[in-house]
């Protein structure tokens, strides 16, 4: 699955009154009525606990590399003194996002050593045009840049 690119994303809820989050590239739209959107989160490390405990979260897009890799390795407890956010109907959404959408937790599923969070969308926002995305592939982030020239 290494080479095959995926989008990346940042997940954040407010769960047991401290904000808590992590990098996840399986984040996903699932149906557009009602509008839900979703990712997975490892059971075995406990990385879906918070979600599953919480009633709402944020998906944050973000460009930052450092920022995807603070809340992909650095401990929990650092990861919110290390970047700015503002509360979002109660769940933390990160300054540095270009976009985020904010979801009241819809249903979770099961799955092998996962569960799938499925979130409806309270409000979504475009913070910043023209971002610079990563996608992750190959185990490292690649910006994407738009070719403007459509002929190729």
């Amino acid at each position: 699955m290494r080479l095959f690119p995926n989008g990346v994303a940042i997940v954040t809820t407010k769960w047991n009154g401290m904000p808590v989050g992590m990098t996840v590239n399986t984040f996903n739209s699932l149906s557009l009525n009602p509008v839900l959107v979703m990712f997975s989160a490892d059971k075995t490390k406990g990385n879906d606990r918070p979600f599953r405990e919480s009633e709402a979260f944020a998906v944050n897009l973000v460009e930052s590399v450092e920022v995807h890799d603070t809340f992909a390795k650095v401990p929990m407890a650092e990861r919110f003194k290390r970047v700015g956010y503002v509360e979002v109907y109660g769940v933390p959404v990160l300054t540095e996002s270009y976009a985020y959408i904010v979801l009241r937790k819809y249903t979770e599923v099961d799955i092998g050593d996962h569960a799938i969070i499925v979130g409806e969308v309270l409000e979504g926002k475009v913070t910043r045009s023209e971002p610079k995305p990563l996608v992750y592939f190959n185990r490292r982030y690649v910006r994407v840049y738009l070719n403007e020239d459509h002929s190729s």
